[in-house]
């Protein structure tokens, strides 16, 4: 079985790693995927809270990538010697999007995500991932509490 664990540092996606290390089997391979948003660096949301600074001189692109890259070396290590493979994979865009699009492209049998608990009136306001992702995935979805 292939496994697509979405990876975003939260205690939900660390419940979710913690799961899948309980219910793989040895021959199965595993992805962790951290999805950058596109637009972290250049919102209009965080340019209104830090309009004096211009925060491409501060943090590029790159870094957020390879500090997402270095956590989730440390993530694939608790799944080390648990199952045949383990990749990992930074990617950036729309979360949901990014988790559907790889779990397709690598021929995933299983997504597995974090459930953050936004209730409906967060979900109303900022949309929900995990709803995008149990919606229109084309296989299994497994969401962990």
């Amino acid at each position: 079985m292939k496994i697509l664990v979405a990876y975003d540092g939260s205690e939900s996606s660390k419940k979710a790693v913690d799961f899948v290390r309980e219910i793989a089997k040895s021959e199965d391979e595993v992805i962790i995927l951290t999805v950058i948003p596109a637009e972290l660096l250049s919102s209009t949301f965080t340019k209104m809270l830090l309009p004096t600074i211009d925060l491409a001189t501060v943090a590029k692109d790159s870094s957020f990538k390879e500090r997402a890259e270095e956590t989730l070396r440390e993530v694939a290590e608790k799944l080390r010697g648990v199952v045949a493979n383990v990749e990992t994979l930074v990617e950036s865009g729309d979360p949901a999007d990014e988790i559907l699009v790889t779990a397709k492209s690598k021929g995933c049998n299983l997504i597995v995500v974090g459930y953050k608990g936004y209730g409906k009136e967060g979900r109303f306001l900022i949309g929900s991932v995990t709803d995008k992702i149990v919606r229109h995935a084309y296989c299994s979805v497994v969401v962990v509490r």
